[in-house]
């Protein structure tokens, strides 16, 4: 009985640990390429000075502001402004 109580546990937290690990590889944040630029995953319009590459929006340059998701329903924050589905940064 307790062989399948442990075995059960080792299951669960298996499982935890690779939904939360497919969770991090999906991170809707910018991550850098080799040369330097950023890509982000695509949710919709690029934003300006990104271009669209697959599921990726890629920056045309490395000096490009950055970008994030736009929440539905939230205004960007300060700093920032709407761009295609993103807030993307003044500079």
């Amino acid at each position: 009985m307790t062989t399948t109580l442990v075995r059960c546990v080792i299951a669960a937290l298996s499982l935890t640990l690779i939904g939360a690990s497919a969770a991090v590889a999906e991170s809707p944040y910018p991550t850098p390429t080799r040369d330097g630029r950023e890509r982000l995953p695509r949710r919709g319009t690029c934003p300006t000075g990104y271009v669209g590459l697959g599921k990726f929006c890629e920056a045309l340059h490395q000096d490009t502001p950055r970008a994030y998701p736009k929440i539905k329903g939230a205004p960007c924050p300060a700093g920032t402004f709407a761009s295609g589905d993103y807030c993307k940064a003044f500079r």
